[in-house]
């Protein structure tokens, strides 16, 4: 091998080595500024050339790992799918075991920790601990329900950015799961407003005749709702214990998050 070919080949494996570890910093920086950078902001802030930052961000945007919004560049679904898998393998849910413990010690009833579904269209009961009450909601860690009809869906669904929720409310198909279920994009578009300003998600027979829960949101490093924990109980039993349940689940929402590296104001905003 001559000297050429050496340093030829040499330089190949450091263009290698680079591209990747640049996409990682590139998608790290978004990942921390959920309303997005400009071309030039990102550029500057990592010191890379703009054409060849405009490729890579071209070639990311068509796996769906970046979006452009009004101008903005930001992390895409994809990017998501892949940090709530990443959590989720780091046992997210075992992390956060202590303080589902809690609330349930606290209310004495099911709480739920629930995150979305591959699908995007349900939400997954990622941490189930069932209430100590002889009656009692009883469901299985798992299991999959709609986004629209649950407590912890709609939390997800109210803090979703436009993009990915005006996504959502065109590939949604409505069922009637129980009489209290959501049936159509304007009630559904009424519903998250109302939880948008209160904080929580109150869902009364949304899947399940009878059963009342309530839903915090829980908030990743990036500022962005990555899941729900909720308060599920027998309607009959809420009657008197409200406000209590509004405490104790804002309260678990806000630890969950502060475990994720979440630092600032909760709920969001």
């Amino acid at each position: 091998m001559n000297t050429t070919e050496s340093v030829v080949r040499e330089s190949d494996a450091g263009n290698a080595t680079r591209s990747p570890v640049r996409t990682v910093q590139v998608l790290h920086e978004l990942a921390l500024r959920p309303r997005g950078m400009s071309l030039a902001a990102l550029a500057a802030h990592l010191q890379l050339p703009k054409t060849s930052l405009f490729r890579l961000l071209n070639s990311l945007e068509l796996g769906d790992y970046v979006q452009v919004v009004n101008g903005q560049y930001q992390i895409g679904p994809a990017t998501r799918e892949l940090g709530t898998a990443i959590m989720l393998n780091h046992d997210f849910a075992g992390r956060a075991r202590y303080i589902l413990q809690k609330l349930a010690s606290q209310c004495g009833e099911t709480v739920i920790l629930g995150t979305v579904a591959p699908n995007g269209l349900d939400v997954i009961y990622a941490s189930v601990i069932e209430g100590t009450h002889p009656l009692r909601f009883s469901i299985t860690a798992g299991a999959a329900k709609p986004l629209q009809c649950s407590a912890n869906g709609q939390t997800i669904l109210a803090y979703m950015p436009a993009p990915e929720l005006q996504k959502f409310c065109t590939e949604v198909k409505f069922a009637k799961y129980a009489s209290g279920s959501i049936m159509t994009v304007p009630a559904l578009e009424t519903e998250l407003a109302r939880i948008r300003s209160n904080g929580i998600a109150i869902s009364i027979n949304g899947t399940h005749e009878g059963v009342f829960s309530i839903a915090a949101p829980i908030v990743d490093a990036s500022g962005r709702v990555c899941a729900g924990v909720s308060i599920s109980a027998p309607e009959a039993q809420v009657k008197g214990h409200m406000d209590r349940f509004d405490m104790l689940v804002r309260e678990a929402g806000h630890d969950i998050s502060r475990i994720l590296a979440y630092t600032g104001e909760y709920p969001p905003r």
